[in-house]
């Protein structure tokens, strides 16, 4: 998370006369690291601060105003198109041969009317982004004054990357803590002190909270009075270095302490409380409310929310509601200041997909006692900016109690971390810098009893945290470096390494794309492939439905691939080698076996079908991998060796390509890299070159769908024997050449075409030798499965 402030703030808190560079390089070394200064610097000239005093149409366009505007010395007719303007409005005016950005401004006439000037809006300035409209000033800069002399530009916005695990710092007070400590500077920081005596009328204010272990802590005060306006300049110009947009003094107020405690705020509307209470509870089923982004939301029982007596007014660490919001309308307002369940926050914000600047806070586990300081500095603004009166007293409602967490340091162990001594008086001094309490044990002389600071809690959890602070504290550049001595470990080899490199180079050559798919898959994508649910390792804590289950198969996952990019690639070839995870028992950890998908997609159903066989036969071929035998399954084969099975080959059917949103046909083969791990040869086993030649001759059939190709071949092979002869057959090899399937061949049927080679080992091969044998294969197929010769 990245945290945008202004050095000039910062500097409030720290007391350092560094230039920004010498700052952030300094910062850098030992705390959080600032990323990039930007230089801010006026992006305009001759701009001043005017007053509307009348606003009239403009004759010839529907969408531009003609405005009278006094700028102290004189009053200039300024042409406007802004949506927001109104008369009594101060606005920044850019005099005639003023700049802004590089844009020069002229005498001119639009649409026939001269102008004399224009009014500017945040984003035109340079201050901001929105463009929205004219950037309406505070009702008390005095007109005629030079911008840039109520509103000081000259300034470095610190853009500083802070880690999860350190909330406290994504604030200005916290980097200016961890300034102090590293710097070796004054920390500035005062505890703010309003006056909370009760003037005015009283407002009672009932709160209730229901779930004290999603809320250990929950702060309101009621004040009255209260007039909303535009904030002061120098609280304006704060937020804009920080990316927010100044909206109201209210609001501002609740933004800032945001930025400068890193604690959210809520402001809620007093008299928009039905029935003056708030009462922090579960959603009830089938509430809603209208979050402060426009939209509704339909809420769940266990979403935690902020309620009056009615309805929620607030999802509780994430966004408040737009109806219980504050405006310029309101006169007496409740200041909400709370600490909520991280993981309750996490849960809601996601559920709803709604994130903001309080639940990215929240999530990360910002300590309660942040609370009050945070509350008193929103009601000292208060007070000054916007008049408010107390109303009623500071409510603190607190569930736990306040325990120091100690942790024993070992200095032993410190040195023999850091590889350095560092004394004794340094580690103390500089874990008191950043607020460690630090003293001797009675026990032991080497040892410290180290008392966290509570801005810490979550963070420091035992020795090893310490020694990490120590080291930044010293400096990582004065640890002392030293190469490695002695001789390297020797890397245990792996003949399987080798092999797994060697299966993906052949099967990028064979042009085949290889794809990493998800460990974790969904209940749907297990049903869609035919698989059970029960059968896979469920997730105890998945990160959303999609991610349930550990895979037993690649195909789910190569499936979800080939539906995703079907539209853009109509036709491919794939492959995925990555592990599955197959349940060995109720306690025991998975069976993490290695598999290899290649699958075919896109083409009519005999091309990849042929595609996805040549492919095996290929690698099997680069693998000297021989004598493999299918078994008719009944969605496909298994392929073997011997009896070692390497996997198997199927078509997809329809219903699965259907449940997955896939037009075209898809074929696949899923082998086992263990099995082929076995019958693979780092070398060809040598032959020798037959002596003599070979008949090859084709043979077309029609033969039922439901025979594979592989028990052709075997009924092929088996049948080829010479006549007189016990052993050697005649058919060395059964070779696929195609198959069809269509409308004009009869129900069930299909065209096999198979190329077989005839040779005899010990002499020249007679053709009407091998027409005899090949008569025999046709007369055995014909037999075994009532083939037809085409």
């Amino acid at each position: 998370m990245n945290l945008n402030i202004s050095y000039n703030w910062l500097k409030s808190y720290v007391k350092t006369s560094l230039t920004p560079q010498e700052f952030a390089k300094r910062i850098s070394l030992s705390g959080p690291s600032v990323d990039r200064i930007n230089a801010i610097k006026p992006n305009f000239s001759k701009v001043v601060v005017g007053q509307i005093k009348k606003i009239e149409q403009h004759p010839n366009a529907d969408k531009l105003h003609v405005c009278k505007v006094n700028i102290g010395k004189e009053e200039l007719q300024i042409v406007c198109g802004a949506p927001n303007i109104k008369e009594g409005q101060k606005v920044p005016v850019v005099l005639v041969g003023g700049q802004v950005g590089e844009f020069e401004i002229k005498e001119a006439k639009l649409r026939g009317v001269e102008s004399f000037g224009m009014m500017c809006s945040q984003k035109e300035l340079g201050l901001g982004e929105d463009h929205t409209g004219i950037y309406i000033l505070p009702a008390d800069a005095k007109v005629g004054e030079p911008l840039e002399k109520i509103m000081p530009m000259d300034d470095a916005i610190l853009d500083i990357e802070i880690t999860s695990n350190r909330p406290d710092a994504m604030s200005v007070i916290g980097i200016a803590r961890e300034a102090s400590a590293i710097l070796d500077a004054k920390f500035l920081y005062q505890a703010p002190k309003p006056n909370l005596a009760v003037k005015g009328g009283k407002k009672d204010l009932k709160i209730k909270v229901a779930e004290e272990k999603f809320c250990p802590r929950y702060s309101a005060i009621v004040m009255g009075e209260v007039k909303v306006e535009a904030s002061p300049l120098w609280m304006q110009q704060r937020l804009l270095a920080s990316g927010l947009r100044p909206i109201n003094n209210l609001v501002d107020i609740t933004n800032y302490i945001l930025l400068e405690y890193g604690q959210p705020m809520h402001v809620f509307d007093y008299d928009k409380l039905s029935g003056a209470e708030i009462n922090v509870r579960k959603a009830k089923k089938g509430e809603k409310i209208l979050a402060l982004d426009g939209k509704e939301y339909e809420l769940l029982t266990d979403q935690l929310v902020i309620a009056d007596a009615k309805v929620p007014v607030a999802v509780a660490g994430v966004m408040g509601g737009e109806l219980s919001a504050a405006t310029t309308e309101t006169k007496t307002i409740v200041f909400e200041c709370a600490n909520f369940n991280p993981v309750s926050v996490r849960k809601t914000s996601r559920a709803l997909n709604l994130r903001s600047e309080s639940s990215a806070l929240y999530e990360k586990g910002i300590s309660p006692e942040n609370v009050i300081a945070s509350m008193l500095r929103a009601i000292e603004l208060a007070q000054e900016l916007c008049g408010a009166k107390i109303a009623g007293r500071l409510i603190d409602e607190k569930s736990y109690k306040i325990k120091d967490k100690e942790i024993v340091l070992d200095l032993d162990s410190v040195n023999s971390a850091l590889g350095v001594k560092i004394k004794p008086a340094e580690i103390k001094k500089n874990l008191e810098a950043l607020g460690f309490k630090v003293s001797s044990t009675k026990s032991k002389r080497d040892e410290f009893m180290v008392v966290v600071p509570w801005w810490r809690e979550n963070d420091i959890d035992g020795q090893h945290d310490l020694i990490e602070e120590i080291a930044r504290m010293h400096g990582y550049y004065n640890l002392p470096t030293e190469l490695m001595s002695g001789a390297l470990p020797k890397a245990a080899s792996s003949i399987n390494f080798g092999l797994e490199d060697k299966i993906k180079d052949v099967l990028v050559g064979f042009g085949l794309t290889e794809v990493y798919t998800y460990s974790f898959i969904s209940e749907k994508q297990i049903t869609a492939c035919g698989l059970k649910p029960e059968d896979h390792i469920k997730i105890a804590n998945p990160l959303s439905v999609d991610f349930e289950y550990m895979r037993i198969s690649l195909l789910p996952g190569v499936l979800q691939i080939i539906a995703e990019n079907e539209g853009f690639y109509p036709a491919g070839k794939l492959f995925d080698f990555s592990q599955v995870y197959l349940p060995l028992g109720a306690n025991d950890l998975a069976d993490e076996k290695f598999k290899l998908l290649i699958a075919c997609y896109g083409a009519e159903i005999n091309k990849v079908a042929g595609d996805v066989r040549g492919l095996l036969d290929g690698l099997m071929q680069r693998l000297y991998i021989s004598g493999l035998v299918f078994k008719n399954t009944a969605d496909g084969s298994e392929i073997y060796v011997g009896d070692n099975k390497l996997g198997e080959i199927k078509v997809i059917n329809n219903k699965i390509l259907s449940a997955f949103g896939i037009k075209k046909a898809v074929t696949i083969v899923e082998l086992d890299f263990e099995a082929v791990s076995k019958s693979a040869k780092s070398a060809p086993t040598y032959q020798p070159i037959p002596k003599f030649p070979a008949i090859e001759l084709d043979l077309s059939m029609e033969i039922d769908n439901v025979v594979t190709f592989a028990e052709v071949a075997n009924i092929a092979t088996d049948a080829g024997l010479p006549a007189g002869q016990a052993g050697a057959p005649l058919v060395e090899r059964v070779d696929f050449l195609s198959v069809y399937r269509g409308n004009d061949l009869p129900e069930g049927k299909k065209a096999l075409a198979i190329r077989i080679v005839y040779r005899d080992l010990n002499k020249t091969l007679e053709l009407a030798e091998a027409q005899k044998a090949h008569d025999k294969v046709v007369a055995e197929l014909k037999k075994s499965y009532n083939i037809s010769v085409r």
